[in-house]
């Protein structure tokens, strides 16, 4: 069933929940990272080691905001980190070509993500490694992927259908799109605009999903199928709620399910943050308390185009331990 388009509104981020690196913070981190001498391609175990030794040295300030990050989140559902200069860099074709992992930047990004949390990777998407180039690929232009453009992004939780979703997911920015807006609502303001019913329902397991479309890109067979549920859309305390939603891939066999998905997006089209990422920016996207989307952008594919660094992590790192090989999951615990 074709849902109905809802008007947009447009809701920057507020300052509040931007870090701007100082110009000694900003020379601390990329000592740090000029340290970081192994390959996370090559042996992702070390990398994390050598990186989880020097995340004492961050400064005091920045690993202040995310411990409090990693126990409360925020009210957007993200921190924002900016201040950290880049150099050109050509955009690949595909995103096959590992060259996000040998920036600066995502050392930076994996020195403030383990800090708080531990690197994960998935064998079934971003070929099982640690840093993914999120770059356009023309063929996939109208998917609903990270690496399709023309179409929007649509609102979901990283990995919705996955007991084993990353916790925190992190977005480093090498080059922008003025088009391309980054998205995010968070859980509270969508309990904001639910009755007290509804708040209840949210909690029932009425909803089920399918499994991403890059998880199947490989042929890889899944431990838990490919439909996975029930499951509710909200947990967790009413202090403190979490939230588990995907508009693309879940759906309802009742009309309150049917119905709250409906709500959901039209208060995700009416509330939603957004900004648009630039080079040299962070952000960490707590994958527990919102969810995520972006807008549709028109790449030139000339090696000028939008290129993101993108990585996981979790708080909970043995809760994947029967699932792993190293830090990766193998792609059948999807």
């Amino acid at each position: 069933m074709r849902r109905k388009k809802v008007k947009r509104k447009r809701l920057y981020i507020m300052d509040e929940y931007i870090i701007y690196f100082t110009e000694q913070e900003a020379i601390v981190l990329n000592d740090l990272a000029r340290q970081i001498t192994i390959i996370p391609s090559e042996c992702p175990e070390d990398f994390c080691r050598q990186v989880k030794r020097a995340t004492p040295q961050i400064p005091e300030r920045i690993r202040e905001q995310l411990q409090l990050f990693s126990q409360k989140g925020t009210k957007a559902g993200f921190l924002l980190f900016r201040g950290i200069s880049v150099d050109s860099i050509q955009t690949p074709a595909d995103n096959n070509q590992k060259i996000g992992e040998t920036t600066l930047l995502a050392r930076i990004q994996s020195l403030l993500i383990s800090s708080i949390s531990e690197m994960i990777s998935y064998e079934a998407e971003g070929y099982g490694r640690l840093f993914q180039d999120i770059v356009p690929i023309e063929s996939m232009t109208k998917k609903q992927t990270s690496v399709g453009s023309n179409i929007e992004l649509e609102i979901h939780t990283e990995q919705a259908f996955s007991k084993l979703r990353p916790d925190i997911l992190s977005l480093a920015c090498l080059k922008g799109d003025l088009a391309a807006q980054t998205y995010i609502l968070p859980v509270k303001i969508i309990l904001d605009h639910m009755t007290e019913e509804e708040k209840q329902l949210l909690r029932n397991p009425l909803w089920k999903t399918g499994v991403d479309l890059s998880f199947k890109l490989h042929g890889k067979e899944f431990a838990e199928g490919e439909i996975r549920g029930p499951m509710p859309i909200i947990r967790g305390s009413d202090i403190d709620p979490m939230l588990n939603f995907d508009q693309d891939l879940m759906f309802a066999h009742d009309n309150y399910g049917v119905h709250l998905i409906t709500k959901i997006v039209a208060i995700y089209y009416e509330k939603r943050l957004q900004h648009n990422l630039s080079p040299g920016e962070i952000i960490l996207i707590d994958n527990r308390r919102a969810v995520h989307g972006r807008s549709p952008f028109f790449p030139k594919y000339d090696g000028t185009d939008r290129f993101l660094i993108r990585c996981f992590s979790t708080f909970d790192y043995e809760k994947s331990a029967y699932a792993r090989k190293g830090r990766m999951v193998n792609a059948i615990y999807s």
